[in-house]
């Protein structure tokens, strides 16, 4: 079994203890509307303003050119309520520290973001982004992220989705690989079509929109349609497909797998079920309370303040496309909503389900997550748990070493106890408070991950401990002092006051 210790980044020439064993080492999280400098925190209100649920929906890229280049998006300020672009975070200092950017500009007059959003960075450094507004999806690219006159959108602003979609598209989802651009994204002018449309030039146009599937279906859920791409340029989807059961917010859910090997022009395995992919599995799963809506008084919404509406889904393949990992969420017999993670493994044309495990703990219910896989294979991955017994969120960052077949480490990164949705949103009719997912990304054998959790600094005039706020973390596999030697040096650390001190949340 693989061991996870958490150390501190800053410290690195500390640890030259001989090493006995090894693991992943993962960073303490950082609050990054705290890390902010005091002057922004102050004079752009993100301590006063009504709404404090800064961290919704978080995703994170890396500059692979520049690793200390890291770039974090979430819902906050709008371009609606600023005179510049929307709101992103940007940090220079590889987490240490963080800016806010108002530089991502609306794609054209009357648009107004963000609503879904995702960004990735290519293998040149430049950052692309897959953003929904008024029910359509634009893509757009830029060379320097604090620069608002440096972005650019395809076809100046036009949207990307098939044109019988237009303003009934949602959840953007991108990857890229080499030239290609593929975003993926739901279709609900009739019934639900999960789609990926293609850009083979680093985006200027896009010519190919097909169904990642055999067409639109009913469905009583979001299909969380997520993709991914290999270095051989091989894209894969996972999505789900629910029916509801009697009780509201409560479906019957099947996962299905795709990939398509000529740049999403047509699926591989189509044919290998009525709706088009291969099932992962069934079950049933509490997401979407739609009919009849939940309310912030009666839900049974994740953690009391979140509704699933965005599926329970991951998915990442390895390197070569040898090996293909995904997450879903389904309920255990005692109907308990976890975490499986389902390992498939390429052989020949096909690719042959090699494991099914469950991940998230007994008793807790789980959603939210994310994964990557890191260059020496080593599969990570992060979900949340809520635990009635403390009423609190654990954020959970876990491993497998051996394809999947089990978890070698499950760390608890993270717990918090979650605002009201009233308190962190100033409206009583929002219904999540984390967003549609958090996020994991990997560069060679460095993973970087973020989620939203409640605001752990109150020091030098910044006090983040009412806000939901995003949050940064790292990490790798590195050589661990043997546990005499790491009690000295945890002794000698805790002497010099070089602990990072966790305040209560």
């Amino acid at each position: 079994m693989k061991t996870i210790v958490k150390l501190l980044a800053f410290a690195p020439s500390l640890l030259a203890a001989p090493a006995a064993f090894a693991g992943l080492v993962v960073s303490a999280p950082v609050d990054v509307i705290g890390n902010l400098s005091l002057s922004q925190f102050t004079t752009l209100g993100y301590g006063t303003n009504t709404y404090k649920d800064w961290g919704n929906e978080p995703s994170i890229t890396i500059n692979p050119t520049n690793p200390n280049d890291v770039f974090i998006s979430s819902f906050a300020y709008s371009t609606s309520s600023t005179s510049s672009g929307a709101n992103v975070f940007y940090s220079m200092t590889g987490g240490a520290s963080w800016t806010a950017q108002f530089s991502v500009p609306a794609p054209s007059n009357g648009v107004t973001i963000p609503n879904d959003w995702r960004f990735e960075y290519n293998s040149a450094g430049v950052l692309h982004g897959a953003i929904l507004g008024g029910g359509n999806i634009f893509q757009g690219a830029t060379g320097n992220p604090t620069s608002l006159a440096a972005w650019s959108y395809t076809g100046g602003g036009t949207p990307i989705n098939t044109a019988v979609s237009l303003r009934n598209a949602d959840q953007p989802w991108i990857a890229l690989q080499g030239n290609n651009v593929f975003v993926a994204y739901d279709d609900f002018h009739s019934n639900t079509s999960e789609r990926v449309a293609v850009s083979t030039n680093n985006g200027t146009s896009f010519t190919v929109d097909n169904p990642i599937n055999n067409g639109a279906q009913s469905n009583s859920v979001n299909p969380g349609t997520r993709i991914a791409t290999d270095s051989t340029g091989k894209v894969y989807s996972i999505f789900g497909v629910g029916s509801p059961t009697a009780t509201p917010g409560v479906n019957n859910v099947t996962y299905y797998l795709n990939r398509s090997s000529n740049g999403g022009v047509t699926w591989d395995f189509n044919g290998s079920s009525a709706v088009g992919g291969i099932v992962i599995d069934s079950g049933v799963s509490t997401q979407l309370c739609n009919a009849p809506a939940c309310t912030q008084a009666s839900n049974n919404w994740f953690a009391h303040v979140n509704d699933l509406r965005g599926n329970v889904t991951a998915i990442a393949p390895d390197n070569t496309g040898s090996h293909i990992y995904v997450l879903i969420g389904k309920q255990d017999t005692s109907g308990t909503n976890r975490i499986y993670l389902a390992a498939y493994q390429a052989v020949g044309a096909n690719l042959v389900q090699t494991s099914e495990i469950v991940v998230s703990p007994a008793g807790q219910q789980a959603a939210l997550p994310a994964i990557t896989v890191k260059a020496d294979g080593t599969v990570v991955l992060m979900y949340e748990t809520f635990n009635t017994q403390d009423g609190k969120v654990h954020v959970h960052v876990a491993s497998s070493d051996n394809f999947g077949a089990s978890i070698s480490s499950d760390i608890e990164e993270y717990a918090f106890t979650p605002l009201t949705l009233q308190q962190a949103t100033g409206s009583t009719t929002t219904n999540r408070e984390f967003g549609d997912y958090d996020f994991l990304t990997s560069i060679g054998d460095t993973f970087y991950g973020t989620f939203a959790g409640l605001g752990d600094v109150n020091a030098g005039g910044i006090n983040t401990t009412g806000l939901i706020d995003p949050f940064f973390f790292s990490g790798t596999d590195a050589a661990v002092p043997e546990p005499g030697t790491l009690a000295l040096l945890s002794g000698a650390l805790l002497g010099l006051g070089f602990f990072r001190r966790r305040r209560p949340a």
